[in-house]
C-alpha cells in the first residue's frame, strides 16, 4: 500500500506542478503583452504632441519608428506620413507612406501563430493591418503628395492603386467621394478623358446624382485646387458585453462623427462658391469596420470557447486556480481599438477657377484660425495645389 500511496501523492504533486507551470506561463504572457504595449508609447506621445498643436515635435518623437512595437509599425508609418504632410514635407511624407503601402502588402497574410494567440488572448496581439478605408487613404495621401510636388504620372500610379482597393471593398468605401474625385483629377491631369468619365459616373452614382463632367477652364484662367482637412477622425472605442459565469465580449466601434463647420473661401474680399467634394472620414471608417464585424465576432466565439475550456480544466483539480484563471482571462479580453488617429475628420477637394494673375485668398472653418493664401500666382491653363488643415 505504501508504494501505491506514494505514487498517488507523487501524481498529485506533479499535477499541481503542471498547473502552477500553466499559471506561470499565462502570467508571463500577460507581462509580455504589457511590455509590448509599452513599446508603442511613442505613438501615444506623438499623438498628444500633435493634438497640442506641435506636429514637428510629434514627428521628432516617432523618428524612424524603431522604438514602436513591430505589431504597430504600419500605424507608426501612417501617423508619421500624415504628420509630415501637414508640415508641408511632402517628399518625406511620400517616402513614409510608400513604406506604409509596402507593409500593407507584406501583412496580407497573418501568421498561424498570431491567429492562435488572438484566439486565446485578444486581437491586440496581432500585427495591425489597417482598416479597409485606411489602406485606401494611404494611396489618397500619396496622390495628394505627388500632385503637390507636380508629379502627375506618379499621382496616377497611386490613383490606380487606390482603384484596386475600391474594387476589393466597394461597399465599405463607396461614400469616399473625396478619393474618387481625386482619382478623376489624376486622370484629368493626364488627359485620359474616358477614364475621367468612368470615375465621375461612379462618383455621382454613389452620391445619387446625375453624372457631370468637370467644367474646363476658360481662356485667361487657371485653377486652384485645395486639399482641406477639418478636425480629427473619431477614435475607436470598445463596447463590452458581460455574460455569466465570467464571459466578457469586447468589440471595437468608432464614435459617431461630428458635423464639420462650413468652409468659407474669400478671394480678394469676395466669397466664392467653388466645386467641392468631401468625405466624412468617420462615416466611411465606421462602415469599413462594420464590414469586418462578422470576422471579429467569429473570433470572439472561438475565444469564449477556448477560455471557458481553460478555466474548466483548472477547476478539475483546484477551485482557486479556476477562479484565478477566469479573472486573468476576463481581464485579457479587450477590443482592438487601434486606428489611424491623426487623420482629419473630413477631407474636402475644392476646385476654384481664377483669372490669371495674383490673388489673395482667405479660408476659414468655424472658429478655427483663418488661413491666408497671399500673393497666389495663377497662370493661365495651369493648376496650383495647396493643402490646408483646420
Amino acid at each position: 500500500m505504501a508504494p501505491t500511496m506514494a505514487k498517488i501523492h507523487s501524481s498529485a504533486a506533479q499535477g499541481r506542478a503542471n498547473q502552477g507551470m500553466i499559471c506561470s506561463r499565462i502570467l508571463l504572457t500577460i507581462l509580455m503583452i504589457l511590455l509590448t504595449g509599452c513599446s508603442s508609447l511613442p505613438l501615444k506621445k506623438a499623438r498628444r504632441a500633435f493634438y497640442g498643436g506641435d506636429p514637428a515635435q510629434a514627428d521628432l518623437i516617432l523618428n524612424d519608428c524603431k522604438k514602436v512595437s513591430p505589431r504597430d509599425q504600419l500605424l507608426c508609418h501612417m501617423e508619421k506620413g500624415v504628420i509630415l504632410h501637414d508640415l508641408g514635407a511632402y517628399e518625406k511624407s511620400t517616402g513614409v507612406l510608400l513604406e506604409s503601402a509596402r507593409l500593407i502588402k507584406a501583412q496580407e497574410q497573418i501568421s498561424i501563430r498570431e491567429q492562435s494567440s488572438a484566439v486565446l488572448l485578444n486581437d491586440n496581439v496581432t500585427t495591425y493591418k489597417g482598416e479597409y478605408c485606411e489602406q485606401l487613404w494611404v494611396h489618397t495621401f500619396l496622390m495628394m503628395n505627388f500632385l503637390l510636388q507636380h508629379k502627375n504620372e506618379s499621382a496616377l500610379v497611386e490613383a490606380k492603386q487606390a482603384l484596386e482597393v475600391f474594387d476589393r471593398y466597394p461597399v465599405s468605401l463607396e461614400n469616399d467621394y473625396f478619393t474618387r474625385a481625386l482619382i478623376a483629377l489624376c486622370y484629368e491631369n493626364m488627359n485620359l478623358w474616358d477614364d475621367v468619365r468612368i470615375e465621375y459616373d461612379k462618383l455621382y452614382r454613389a452620391m445619387g446624382q446625375k453624372p457631370e463632367m468637370p467644367v474646363l477652364a476658360e481662356p485667361g484662367t487657371g485653377e486652384l485646387v485645395l486639399f482641406v482637412g477639418q478636425g480629427l477622425i473619431p477614435p475607436k472605442v470598445s463596447t463590452n458585453i458581460i455574460l455569466p459565469p465570467s464571459i466578457r465580449i469586447s468589440v471595437p466601434r468608432y464614435k459617431a462623427p461630428s458635423e464639420a463647420p462650413p468652409l468659407v473661401i474669400r478671394s480678394d474680399g469676395q466669397i466664392l462658391a467653388p466645386l467641392t467634394r468631401s468625405t466624412s472620414m468617420g462615416a466611411v471608417a465606421e462602415k469599413s469596420l462594420e464590414q469586418r464585424s462578422a470576422a471579429i465576432l467569429s473570433r470572439q466565439v472561438l475565444r469564449v470557447g477556448a477560455k471557458e475550456a481553460i478555466a474548466q480544466q483548472f477547476g478539475k483539480e483546484n477551485e482557486f486556480l479556476e477562479d484565478a484563471a477566469r479573472i486573468i482571462l476576463f481581464l485579457l479580453e479587450e477590443a482592438d481599438t487601434r486606428s489611424w488617429e491623426l487623420l482629419p475628420g473630413r477631407l474636402l477637394l475644392v476646385r476654384i477657377q481664377l483669372d490669371a494673375g495674383v490673388h489673395n485668398l482667405e479660408i476659414s472653418s468655424g472658429f478655427s484660425k483663418t488661413i491666408g493664401l497671399n500673393d497666389l500666382n495663377i497662370i493661365e491653363g495651369t493648376r496650383v495645389y495647396r493643402s490646408l488643415r483646420f
